[in-house]
């Protein structure tokens, strides 16, 4: 049912937000398009958290053990996040975490509400919610890279 129904869409927002990625260069990190709002490495480390967090809310998938959620909640950037490479395995890992995560979810599951933090939703709304949020923050990269530089 994912595979076929849903997958493609998350796919196609994927794409979208990796063409944001693309060509990133590792002084790009710390940018910001104001101060006191957040840099293009601590927004990819939140997308990447936050894919984890759904996982574990609403997706039946713990977290892993070597995952720490540092971007998620009343949190400040503080410029800890300026390796390119590790960013970018991060994001790798937790898509495949989420992918992984989805594809394993009974067929039965996707339209049974989830208590969470954030509120009560199926793994249907909460996959919308994460379309939504991956595409929000990827916007905000591209905003930063084209008109960025506070750092």
């Amino acid at each position: 049912m994912f595979e076929q129904e849903l997958l493609p869409s998350l796919q196609t927002a994927r794409s979208r937000y990796m063409d944001a990625l693309a060509n990133l260069q590792a002084d790009e990190l710390p940018l910001k398009l104001a101060p006191g709002s957040n840099s293009i490495g601590f927004l990819i480390r939140h997308i990447a958290e936050v894919e984890y967090r759904f996982c574990l809310m609403f997706f039946q998938r713990p977290l892993p053990s070597d995952v720490s959620l540092s971007t998620i909640g009343p949190v400040k950037d503080e410029g800890n996040f300026t390796d390119l490479a590790a960013l970018l395995a991060i994001c790798e890992a937790s898509y495949r975490h989420l992918v992984d995560s989805l594809a394993a979810l009974p067929p039965e599951a996707w339209d049974v509400p989830c208590e969470a933090p954030i509120g009560i939703l199926t793994p249907r709304q909460a996959l919308g919610r994460l379309i939504y949020h991956m595409g929000y923050h990827g916007g905000q990269i591209g905003l930063i890279r084209k008109y960025g530089g506070t750092k």
